[in-house]
């Protein structure tokens, strides 16, 4: 599957440059203070703001898939931050309480992070490495780790890390540390370690904290470890037999029989990466023996918990193999550990230990298993080594299951593979494996390239075993001399076939790439066969044939996204020559391509095939056809993505543009597919869940179409169309008609149409196509709650105009009236169902300028939209009506892009006034819509990009302009004004500021009998909403109340024109009986604003003073209390509980009727 970061390394590269830059500039800001006296910079900071440190590490992290790209400027970016940390240390600070993480919490964060991307080795080589800071350092990380400190708060974990990976650094120094620090320090606190008496103070300390972190859960267990094998590494401490005694105490923590027996899986890894740094030292030689013997124990141990932890039986592997090549350089050199490797058999322990590894479930044991191999058979003689690698690829052999001629990896082992595979590419990276032994690699290679299975949920597996395939072919382009890989004879390898006459293995193993780097259907995995290609072709010239340009074709950036790989870079590489063409097809139609797991890399896979089958090679369609036919012969009824893939590719053939009229498809050849037609049906089924997902309908669809529409343009007679498979269509139409699924929606109106059109030419019964059939069957269907037959709607508005001269006659208006019944159907699925099919009915309208548009049909559509257009229907799901909405808007959009229709009167102003009515919608996708179709048809002049463009002032100030037109349009001003209910009753706030924004601004440039019109007509708007949904009157009352507040409305105080009463009355009635609090608040703000109005307001105060005196709400009455406060201004109102029960009030509210009331 695509997805948005495909191309994601190729923006980091153009990117970087601007990233490292702003690095580089945000680095002094957070480290230093500004300089006062002209210096670089100021003093060091000794707190850090949590938003600088976060953009610091947004600027690293994109770097993670390219550190590289780092390197140039890693000299500027690194030393800084070491300075003022340093100078950080020489402040000596003290706690204190803060939110914002200090200098070296934010140092150490940045480090690890660059540590993450490039690596420690890397970052740690920029450290300082004066033995002067050892005891600053030093100090730092006990007042981290010990408590030592006067802070309180939790350190960061990356701060041991970094200090421990600088410690470690810092223990190179060629000093003794006796000579660093002579202060004396407490021996206490090591239980069960007797340390040497000449212990320099120095090395305690650093034995204190680094063994207090061994057995911690992070990743200072890594740098604790690291630090621990530098200090007994040194000659000093060798000396002392430091590393006895540690190494002493470490076998004994990972022995089970000890009594001192770690509770935690973490105590032993800990231990456990100690004595794999030892066993890399030859200076420890003497200590390997026990090292072994008890990593052995460990091993063979099923009850010891380590035994099934991935990160410790990979520490295992590392230890064996650092011991495996210590003894044979021992070996060689005569060394203290030959009669240990003599006696003990370790060599062939360890590689056993190895080969069984590498079937590990668990991939990073795999990983040090593979790796682990090659270095030791580097470490071999080469007859040894010899025999190592025949073992790999036997065990290969005895794993490698064939059917036929093709391989079948159904019953392989996966994780095996991936091992074995992993070990050969190991191999030829160290070039240990002989060139004798080159042609069973290959062939391993390149079945580890097409290594693919499926679980019982229908997930791959496979992705690791390929990706390690493409490292071997890459390390072997590399390592091995062009004529050691041309003494491989070709017909020893399985793949050979596909290429040309006698070809050599360099152009195999060429054309086993271009298809991966094609089709895989993993990213990672095209980019490395790309990559291995490209290192194949430039490291052997002239080798393949066109290799220049097939680098430049299958490039490791085009490969980057699927469809375009499989379309595009298989259709250059294909030109090259035959035998890339051949391989390529061969391809498409494997579990690659037409059998990918997914639709949408079939659906790629099938428009490839057509444009191959367009090939300059000769017969290219007849052979691409034969093969896709022959293909199809072997499939059952059960594999459903396989039968997609090929009847979808034999779709595209017969629908692809041939490049002459000697190319077009032969009639021997149409009765080939046409047989195909006849077997569609037992394919089908009854449709399963599984069929469905896999879209075989929809392509059985398309095939049709596409045989329909070649026979229509054939030169045939009547009485041979009428001797097709109608029966077969038939049943197929049947089935897909009754579906509602998108995929089979989407392709019913080209398919009937082309249906009936073959139908009509060899004067056969129209079936189920009928104008009748149809029509009854979608009026029973739409009367249904569930959605089976929408495939006979849309099947329905597709040929609507088919029937008679485009929209006119019975026929026609017959199915124009059942669309739009479904139009008001109850199922919200329905009516949308409804707008589509009158939208395709509409399309057909003004085909033939000859046919003409009924005027009642017109309407009919027209009248059906406007209904769609004020869809409001609510359920559980939320707004559903707005889906009628937006089809109604499509549809809409196709009435007034159809010639036939501007000639109708009525139509384009309907359609104008509720567009401009949803132009105003507060849902943005409505609104968008709306606009899109007004600037496309209707000359609106606002641009409409996307959803901020339409949620704008200036957006709606120009959306207004009806209300300022000088010519009154009673019917548009009414639908902007509903509009503007929407949008500025409630909405998101943006929109809602931008819209009563432009409608005050509006409304105060109008005169006084404009105004009068305007707010007459939201007066009855309100009326109308009370009267139809009650419910629904809030956002009319918020924007009344906004208009009020800005003492729009007061203007018309005076004019005698304007019903006050009336809207009052309407007020009242909107929340009368009302549990709806918002309501309620609303229409109590626009009483206030009715104060102002001399003429009523007497009548708002008595509605005021009988809330106070009746309504059940605390809420309300307090709302209301200081809504008559505000208008009376009594201060007798402010010390009163207005929450308190009705009773308690009953007699202050008396007073104050009697007061500001006029009887």
């Amino acid at each position: 599957m695509e997805t948005a970061d495909d191309d994601a390394d190729l923006k980091l590269v153009k990117a970087s440059a601007t990233l490292l830059a702003d690095l580089e500039g945000a680095l002094p800001k957070l480290l230093w203070r500004p300089s006062r006296d002209g210096a670089a910079h100021g003093r060091v900071h000794t707190r850090v703001k949590q938003k600088d440190l976060d953009y610091v590490i947004k600027l690293i992290e994109p770097f993670q898939g390219e550190p590289q790209l780092l390197d140039a400027s890693l000299k500027h970016i690194v030393p800084p931050i070491v300075e003022a940390y340093l100078e950080y240390l020489l402040l000596g600070t003290t706690y204190s309480p803060n939110t914002h993480p200090d200098l070296q919490s934010a140092v150490c964060i940045i480090l690890y992070t660059l540590c993450k991307v490039r690596g420690s080795k890397v970052i740690v080589g920029f450290f300082n490495n004066e033995p002067r800071h050892f005891e600053a350092i030093l100090n730092a990380l006990e007042n981290t780790l010990l408590g030592r400190g006067d802070g309180e708060t939790q350190t960061e974990w990356q701060v041991p890390y970094v200090l421990f990976l600088w410690l470690a650094h810092l223990l190179l120094t060629p000093f003794d540390l006796a000579s660093i620090s002579a202060q004396k320090y407490s021996e206490e606190g090591f239980e069960g370690l007797e340390l040497p008496r000449a212990l320099p103070s120095l090395v305690i300390r650093v034995l204190r904290v680094g063994m207090a972190y061994l057995p911690t859960s992070t990743k200072g267990q890594d740098a604790a470890a690291a630090l621990l094998v530098r200090v007994v590494a040194r000659p000093d401490m060798q000396k002392l037999k430091l590393p006895d005694v540690l190494v002493a105490k470490a076998l004994n923590q990972v022995q089970v029989t000890s009594s001192d027996v770690p509770v935690t899986i973490y105590e032993r890894l800990g231990t456990l990466r100690f004595l794999t740094g030892v066993a890399t030292s030859a200076d420890l030689a003497h200590l390997i023996p026990d090292i072994y013997r008890t990593c052995e124990e460990l091993s063979n141990d099923e009850d010891n918990p380590a035994i099934n932890n991935a990160v410790a039986k990979k520490l295992m592997v590392k230890t064996f193999r650092n011991i495996a090549i210590l003894c044979l350089r021992s070996a060689s050199a005569d060394g203290p550990l030959l009669s240990f490797l003599e006696t003990a058999g370790v060599l062939e322990n360890v590689i056993d230990h190895l080969l069984r590894s590498l079937g590990d479930r668990d991939t990073p044991v795999r990983y040090a298993a593979a790796k682990a191999i090659s270095l030791i058979v580097l470490e071999l003689e080469p007859g040894m080594g010899h025999e190592v690698i025949q073992a790999v690829l036997d065990t290969f052999k005895e794993d490698m299951p064939t059917q036929g001629s093709a391989l079948d990896f159904r019953t392989a082992n996966a994780l095996r593979w991936h091992g074995l595979t992993l070990a050969l590419a190991h191999a030829l990276f160290k070039r240990t494996a002989s060139p004798e032994q080159l042609p069973d690699i290959v062939n391993a290679l390149v079945s580890a390239l097409q290594f693919e299975q499926r679980t019982a949920t229908g997930s791959s597996l496979g992705t690791n075993v390929r990706d390690a395939a493409n490292f071997g072919i890459w390390s072997m382009s590399r390592r091995y001399t062009t004529a050691e890989l041309l003494m491989v004879d070709s017909a020893t390898l399985r793949f050979a076939q596909q290429a040309s006459g006698k070809s050599t293995v360099i152009q195999v193993l060429a054309i086993q790439l271009i298809l991966s780097a094609c089709l895989d259907p993993a990213g990672n995995i095209r980019r490395g066969s790309s990559a291995a290609l490209q290192e194949l072709i430039g490291r052997h010239p002239n080798q393949v044939y066109e290799g220049i340009a097939l680098v430049q074709i299958v490039e490791y950036q085009a490969v980057g996204l699927r469809r375009r790989a499989i379309v595009d870079v298989v259709c250059h590489a294909a030109d090259r020559h035959e035998m890339y063409w051949q391989a390529l097809l061969d391809g498409l139609l494997g579990w690659r391509g037409l059998g990918s797991a997914d639709v949408t890399s079939r659906e790629a896979a099938a428009d490839s095939a057509a444009k191959l089958s367009l090939s300059q090679y000769g017969a290219s369609a007849l052979s691409v056809l034969d093969m896709l036919l022959g293909r199809l012969s072997l499939c059952v009824p059960s594999e459903a993505e396989a039968l997609h893939g090929l009847v979808l590719a034999l779709a595209c053939c017969v629908e692809v543009e041939p490049p002459s009229e000697s190319a077009r498809i032969s009639k021997a050849s149409l009765t080939k597919l046409w047989n195909v037609i006849t077997r569609l049906p037992e394919y089908l089924g009854s449709i399963s869940p599984r069929v469905l997902r896999s879209e075989l309908p929809a392509a059985a669809a398309r095939m049709i179409t596409a045989l329909c529409r070649a026979e229509l343009g054939a030169s045939s007679e009547s009485q041979e169309a009428a001797g097709l498979p109608f029966d077969s269509v038939e049943v197929l139409l049947e089935r897909l008609l009754s579906r509602q699924e998108e995929s089979i929606l989407l392709v019913i109106p080209s398919l009937v149409q082309t249906v009936l059109a073959l139908r009509r030419k060899a004067g056969v019964a129209l079936g189920c196509l009928g104008a009748q059939t149809l029509t009854k069957k979608v009026t029973i269907d739409g009367a249904k709650s569930t959605m089976s037959g929408a495939g006979r709607a849309l099947a329905l508005g597709a040929l609507a105009g088919s029937y008679g001269s485009g929209l006119s006659g019975e026929k026609a208006g017959a199915a124009i009236n059942a669309l739009a019944g479904l139009v008001q159907a109850m199922s919200v699925d329905w009516r949308i169902i409804g707008a589509r099919g009158l939208q395709l009915a509409v399309k057909d309208a003004d085909a033939d300028a000859e046919h003409r548009l009924d005027h009642d049909i017109a309407n009919s559509i027209v009248d059906a939209v406007q209904r769609g257009m004020r869809d409001y229907t609510i359920d559980e799901r939320g707004d559903v009506g707005s889906l009628v909405r937006l089809q109604a808007i499509l549809c809409a959009s196709s009435i007034l892009d159809i010639q036939a229709f501007r000639h109708e009167d009525d139509a384009t102003p309907t359609l104008h006034t509720e567009l401009a009515r949803l132009s105003l919608e507060k849902l943005d996708r409505v609104r968008m819509a709306a606009a899109q179709c007004r600037r496309e048809y209707l000359g609106f002049q606002i641009p409409v990009t996307d959803i901020a463009s339409v949620s704008t002032f200036e957006y709606c100030y120009t959306t207004l302009q009806p209300l300022r037109a000088s010519v009154r349009n009673t019917k548009l001003d009414t639908a902007v004004l509903e509009g503007c209910i929407s949008c500025a009753g409630l909405s998101a706030e943006p929109l809602l500021q931008a819209s009563r924004a432009a409608l005050a601004d509006t409304l105060y440039d109008t005169d006084m009998a404009t105004l009068c019109t305007h707010l007459s007509a939201y007066a009855a708007v309100l009326k109308a909403m009370l009267l139809e949904n009650g419910n629904n009157t809030h956002p009319a009352l918020e924007l009344l109340a906004f208009l009020l507040d800005m003492q729009i409305p007061q203007r018309l105080s005076g004019h005698g024109d304007f019903k006050w009463r009336n809207l009052l009355s309407t007020v009242q009635k909107s929340h009368h009986k009302s549990n709806d609090i918002p309501k309620i608040t609303a229409a109590v703000h626009v009483y206030r604003g009715l104060a102002d109005v001399p003429s009523i307001r007497n009548e708002v105060l008595k509605k005021l003073f009988s809330m106070l005196k009746t309504n059940p709400y605390p809420r309300i009455r307090t709302t209301v209390a200081d809504t008559l406060f505000s208008i009376t201004g009594d201060e007798s109102l402010g010390p009163q509980n207005w929450a308190a029960p009705i009773v308690e009030t009953k007699v202050i509210v008396a007073q104050l009727e009697q007061k500001y009331i006029v009887r």
